[in-house]
């Protein structure tokens, strides 16, 4: 009889419930008995994506009038050009990802990517402004979303410079980081008189949105995120922007229509799923808030472990690795560890020096960039000199345990340490 560890037994647990909810027969994913659990996840990827290929392999771009395609659990699905694919069929999942607060509408839409999904909410905050330009607030440090603003025209989005005490849009990450994790707390922001746009990436449920909409002064406000990183239970089955739209009671906008008009830039654009990414997304753990519930708080978890052992006070690491030394309630999966005094070069010898302890204790730590992840990953993040200083990106996954806590004791007698070995 094969002995496994209670971390082990718990993961291998959940990835045989995922099997079974996509109908999937454990001899498909062997691994999972034999406790692999890293080749037993990408078993259960292989197996589910070959399934939802099906339809994709099967169906045109442009398919004839009254064909049909059948998604893996078997719902039925046409359109007339891929572009234009209707997502309804998983945007009505239900529950919504965000409870409503009491005078508020919601609704759920998708896109192709985070980015996709705030490219979309910036085209319509635009389209449907009385007046340009539209002052805007970017309250948080995400690279990928200060470089799609440098793309508007500053006749259309005017970067707001300072705290300014209001601003037409405000945009902003409850958690964020640069190197250094800093948390944006809605009562030292501007007030936004037009649109809300609120990224939850880093967060997934973990944000409680009431403060930021009791602080907004319009009608239209909106929560998205990537849902490839935290939503899919570590397989990365398909590229997806979740995005869960508000207006408010009263107001001259209808929710209905806002989604509709949302739903047409995305098509536009090209911002919208297409059918083989339909099908991928169909698996019965997306978009299921129990399992992202279940699944984060234990990623979460293991990612405040470690940034306890760093901490505040160490010799050789920086401060703020993780938004839980700054509040006790604040999530983020994974740390950023930065050397006190330290260059690009130290950094890189820093990073030769994890390596050869993962070697030499056999942690079960991987290289490689992202998060979210079933298992434990690292990377070393060198921006370009003039966009910020260099940090080691530890994500710690899903499975916890002995081998998270292995991992987090070489990470402890690092942070003792008055100076790289």
């Amino acid at each position: 009889m094969l002995h496994l560890s209670p971390e082990i037994q718990s993961d291998r647990e959940d990835l045989a419930t995922l099997a079974e909810r996509a109908g999937i027969a454990l001899l498909d994913v062997p691994a999972i008995a034999a406790g692999n659990l890293d080749d037993a996840a990408f078993e259960l990827r292989r197996a589910w994506l070959a399934r939802a290929h099906h339809p994709g392999d099967a169906t045109l771009k442009s398919p004839c009038e009254g064909e049909v395609s059948r998604l893996p659990d078997g719902k039925r699905i046409h359109f007339g050009y891929e572009r234009e694919l209707s997502a309804r069929l998983l945007e009505s999942r239900a529950p919504l990802c965000y409870p409503v607060p009491p005078g508020w509408q919601s609704l759920r839409v998708l896109c192709r990517s985070g980015q996709a999904a705030l490219s979309c909410l910036l085209h319509h905050v635009a389209h449907t402004a009385s007046a340009l330009p539209l002052t805007l607030h970017h309250a948080g440090r995400y690279f990928e979303t200060a470089a799609l603003l440098d793309l508007w025209p500053r006749q259309v989005f005017a970067l707001s410079d300072g705290s300014p005490s209001h601003v037409d849009v405000l945009i902003g990450e409850p958690v964020h980081c640069d190197g250094q994790f800093g948390l944006s707390i809605p009562t030292r922001l501007p007030r936004a008189f037009q649109a809300l746009l609120l990224d939850t990436t880093m967060v997934g449920l973990q944000v409680d949105i009431a403060p930021w909409l009791e602080r907004f002064e319009g009608s239209f406000a909106a929560i998205f995120r990537s849902g490839l990183k935290l939503d899919q239970a570590g397989l990365e089955l398909a590229n997806v922007g979740i995005v869960q739209l508000f207006v408010r009671d009263g107001a001259k906008m209808n929710l209905a229509a806002t989604a509709a008009a949302l739903q047409r830039i995305r098509a536009l654009t090209g911002g919208g799923l297409t059918l083989d990414e339909m099908a991928a997304l169909s698996a019965p753990w997306f978009l299921d808030r129990d399992y992202l519930q279940h699944y984060t708080a234990q990623l979460f978890a293991n990612n405040a472990a470690l940034a306890q052992v760093v901490g505040s006070g160490s010799h050789l690491f920086d401060e703020r690795c993780h938004p839980s030394l700054l509040s006790r309630e604040a999530v983020a999966p994974f740390c950023a560890i930065r050397l006190r005094r330290g260059d690009a070069a130290a950094h890189r010898r820093l990073l030769h020096h994890v390596e050869e302890e993962i070697t030499r204790r056999s942690l079960a730590l991987a290289n490689g960039g992202s998060f979210g992840f079933r298992g434990n990953r690292y990377e070393l993040i060198e921006p370009e000199p003039s966009a910020g200083e260099p940090f080691l990106r530890v994500a710690m996954g899903f499975r916890g345990g002995s081998e998270r806590d292995r991992i987090i004791e070489l990470f402890r007698e690092l942070a003792a340490l008055p100076a790289l070995p």
